[in-house]
């Protein structure tokens, strides 16, 4: 199945939308309204009438990996002057 990383634009339809999307399957959830959903999440955004951006695709290895780097990247921020 494809995955598909995208960003809600919709700031008035995005609650909704998301409730949705979750009540239908898997949703990865980043920073600024990005989620990783599959591919057949995006028809029902279009008939919910949402806009979103097209980020990228790819398998549920690519969605596995966004989620491994996101992490990776919040655990290696360190507070200035902290060991």
């Amino acid at each position: 199945m494809q995955m598909v990383k995208i960003q809600i634009t919709d700031k008035v339809k995005h609650a909704s939308a998301l409730l949705e999307l979750a009540r239908r399957g898997r949703i990865d959830c980043y920073a600024d309204r990005v989620y990783m959903v599959p591919e057949p999440a995006l028809e029902l955004l279009n008939e919910m009438g949402v806009s979103y951006d097209e980020l990228g695709r790819g398998g549920i290895d690519y969605a596995e990996k966004t989620l491994r780097d996101t992490l990776a990247t919040q655990t290696q921020q360190r507070p200035t002057g902290k060991p």
